[in-house]
């Protein structure tokens, strides 16, 4: 709801060549419920060479551009955005999102509701993937009657499922590379593995969920996909709600299946859950709540949260002024939990919104588990709990890294040794990071005295918010 009092909110998005995103968030942005002229929008970029300056500059010639000469990552790139912002509050939101028409009045509406009882830091909001998904149940089962002994029969009772590829009724056979990089295995399969030669496959468990993306709500899904069985033969019944689209008799040799699924079904689609907030475990990883699982509704409910994520909240200028901003060092990944738990070190509190909504493409321009990732994670990890966590944390983290370091590398070697080929990009960033912490950790240690100097609440509070994953 729109009110005479309503405030400037600084909105900052960083880029890094992703102006495939850019027209869809800047269009989301100017559908908001909220007065326009008190909207500033910076985008950052990162030195993008895809033209995304010149496309926002021609098409939204409102949005102030901050372009850098090197890429400073998500920490360093908002860093530039929160010194020019004006705002009273300061809303992040990622390139590769698309934002809901009350995104900004439902975290404002937090800040309104517990001003008076609360030090709100940070609002954020409900975030899902960018596609409604379809629930497609695979139910296999042997046609004969077969006895299976040890830990391989509820494998074989299922079916070998690869090359999944879904597209738009009507579009070339090659498909929509970003819809089929959104199909997500739900509930009922193993792990994926990997048959030596670059094929992808997952093994369901009999009963499983493939969730497939709609990118048309008016046009049929044309599905596609290669199975086989350790049984032969096996049924394989493929359902959506309490309809069978498809019945299949599948053979221990690979077979290509392809199926229609008519857009009348997509009344049983549902949307999955990319964050509800950032929990943390024991050893201080995080997750997003909720993350892939299908929204039930379960997050339906404004509550504290330890953390938000990075792809959507909004920040309290006083949190800002009190705590600064991300950890330039940390590049990307681990920054936003470095600053939720500075921040609530220093006493202010995390709210989650289910009434704020935003669609996340999700990695639109990074890539999970690439060198970049892994790197950023183990190191920036190590350095937010050196930073912000007590000294028996950081001694017992420490001496874990080092011996699983120690671990990795020596299997390494003995797989080498026994002409063993690996992929283990792991094992150089390991190395890495350790002289690399060397000499990071006491250059950061004035951040740690200060941090923890300043703690207006003890670690058992931070503990209270530990998970068990």
């Amino acid at each position: 709801m729109v009110q005479d009092d309503d405030p400037l909110i600084s909105i900052i998005t960083v880029n890094f060549n992703g102006k495939r995103f850019l027209n869809n968030l800047f269009d989301s942005i100017l559908n908001l419920n909220y007065p326009p002229d008190k909207i500033h929008i910076i985008m950052v970029d990162n030195n993008s060479k895809d033209g995304s300056v010149e496309f926002v500059k021609k098409e939204f010639p409102h949005v102030e551009i901050v372009a850098l000469k090197e890429n400073k990552g998500y920490a360093g790139g908002n860093n530039e955005g929160f010194y020019r912002s004006k705002g009273k509050y300061i809303a992040l939101i990622n390139n590769d999102c698309v934002v809901d028409k009350n995104w900004l009045g439902g975290m404002l509406s937090v800040f309104r509701q517990y001003a008076d009882s609360y030090k709100v830091g940070a609002v954020g909001s409900k975030v899902v993937f960018y596609y409604p998904y379809l629930p497609l149940q695979l139910i296999a089962g042997s046609s004969n009657k077969i006895e299976l002994r040890g830990s391989w029969r509820s494998r074989r009772l299922g079916v070998q499922i690869y090359n999944v590829k879904v597209r738009v009724s009507g579009e070339k056979e090659s498909g929509n590379s970003i819809l089929n990089k959104s199909i997500k295995y739900m509930d009922g399969f193993y792990p994926q593995e990997s048959d030596g030669q670059g094929e992808i496959y997952r093994w369901s468990r009999g009963n499983a969920v493939l969730a497939v993306p709609i990118g048309d709500l008016k046009k049929d899904l044309d599905l596609s996909f290669k199975v086989l069985s350790y049984i032969k033969p096996n049924n394989l019944q493929l359902v959506i709600g309490e309809e069978i689209i498809e019945d299949i008799k599948v053979t221990g040799r690979a077979k290509r299946i392809k199926v229609r699924i008519p857009r009348r079904l997509f009344t049983h689609r549902k949307d999955i859950i990319n964050s509800c907030g950032i929990e943390i475990n024991r050893s201080f990883y995080s997750r997003d709540r909720g993350f892939e699982i299908f929204d039930e509704g379960q997050y339906g409910r404004v509550e504290e949260v330890f953390g938000l994520s990075g792809s959507s909240f909004m920040m309290d200028r006083k949190m800002f002024e009190d705590m600064g901003c991300f950890d330039n060092t940390f590049f990307t990944y681990y920054e936003d939990v470095d600053l939720f738990w500075r921040s609530r070190l220093a006493g202010w509190k995390n709210f989650f919104t289910p009434k704020s909504i935003v669609r996340h493409f999700h990695c639109g321009t990074s890539q999970e588990w690439s060198y970049d990732f892994i790197y950023h994670v183990i190191r920036n990890r190590m350095l937010m709990i050196f930073k912000c966590g007590w000294t028996f944390l950081f001694f017992k983290s420490y001496a874990i890294f080092i011996l699983s370091n120690i671990i990795n590398i020596l299997s390494y070697l003995t797989g080498a040794l026994r002409g063993i080929q690996q992929r283990r990009i792991d094992i150089p960033i390991r190395i890495r990071i350790f002289l690399e912490l060397f000499y990071l950790l006491p250059k950061k240690l004035l951040n740690r005295i200060k941090i923890r100097k300043n703690s207006k609440i003890g670690d058992r509070m931070i503990k209270s918010w530990i998970k068990d994953f």
